[in-house]
């Protein structure tokens, strides 16, 4: 094989440009702090790092869905408790109101303070987060509870509160296939509680109801209204404490939730880094040698070409 100047010549650029092209591979690793920045580096460990990518970001979704249905939760939980501290406080006023000591004048007192118990339950039935009631099924932009008039005012056992809501059940995805319900409509809280009058037959109420007949029979100086109210004042709050219990139950299995998705989080970050990011330190060492072969490379290579006929002929 003849040996002549210009194979010398390419031979010398084609090493040149394979050493420089290995110094900057290494480079842009060190300046990017990943081992793949072009897909046809490495197709395989691109296409599980966008596999990983996919589940850390449907991940990060399910973790914005449960923080939104714990703040959901942990506003229901915080009105229902609320609403529980009111009808406790409306039995002691029943109580001290079926005294049968009690004067008619001090019933009356008694029942505007229940009247104002009332207004109380329908501002807490109004609870909104960020604009949005909580009680209201899907009609959250609107107050789901309306007071007509006071005790007072109608004297009566007609139910003055309307619920404008519906029964809507507000869902989130915390998990693959996984959905949890975590809203109360106001028609099932408040409108339809199952009581029983004095021949034990079941029939349905409301809070409101239970809490204006107690008013209206303190006010009218009623004892048997006053008794039965007590009686249904005392399933009512039973019915809160069941809703808060079941709350509860679903605050737990988000918290249990919340920390697996963390897990995920950070065992699929650890996988993706695995393929994805370099090792500086080793990285930083193959780049010097890269540099170093490269500089060795080009002084070879200009010792090689420089001469020529004319300098021998010197």
């Amino acid at each position: 094989m003849r040996v002549t100047h210009q194979l010398i010549a390419n031979t010398v650029i084609r090493n040149v440009n394979r050493n420089l092209a290995r110094m900057n591979k290494y480079q842009d690793m060190l300046s990017s702090g990943k081992s793949i920045n072009l897909p046809s580096d490495d197709p395989v460990a691109i296409t599980r790092i966008m596999g990983y990518i996919t589940s850390l970001q449907q991940n990060a979704q399910y973790q914005r869905n449960i923080d939104a249905a714990e703040s959901w939760i942990n506003t229901t939980e915080d009105a229902l408790a609320g609403i529980n501290d009111v009808l406790q406080r409306a039995r002691e006023l029943a109580v001290s109101g079926a005294d049968g000591s009690k004067p008619p004048e001090a019933r009356k007192a008694i029942a505007m303070e229940v009247d104002e118990l009332v207004g109380v339950v329908v501002q807490l039935a109004n609870t909104s987060l960020g604009g949005r009631y909580i009680f209201a099924g899907y009609k959250t932009t609107s107050p789901p509870f309306e007071r007509k008039a006071t005790v007072s005012e109608i004297l009566s056992l007609v139910q003055s509160i309307q619920y404008h809501g519906d029964e809507g059940k507000i869902k989130w995805e915390i998990a693959p296939n996984v959905e949890i319900t975590g809203n109360l409509d106001g028609n099932s809280l408040f409108m339809e509680i199952e009581l029983e009058d004095e021949n034990n037959t079941s029939f349905n109420a409301s809070i409101f109801a239970v809490l204006e007949k107690l008013a209206v029979g303190l006010y009218k100086n009623d004892q048997e209204t006053i008794n039965q109210a007590l009686g249904d004042l005392s399933r009512c709050i039973d019915h809160i404490l069941d809703k808060r219990s079941a709350l509860g139950a679903i605050s737990k299995g988000l918290e249990i939730t919340k920390n697996k998705t963390t897990l995920e989080e950070l065992n699929l970050t650890k996988l993706r880094s695995h393929l994805e990011d370099i090792d500086f330190a080793e990285t930083f060492m193959y780049f010097s040698t890269m540099e170093t072969l490269y500089y060795a490379s080009l002084s070879a290579g200009a010792r090689i070409m420089v001469p020529s006929l004319i300098d021998f002929l010197r």
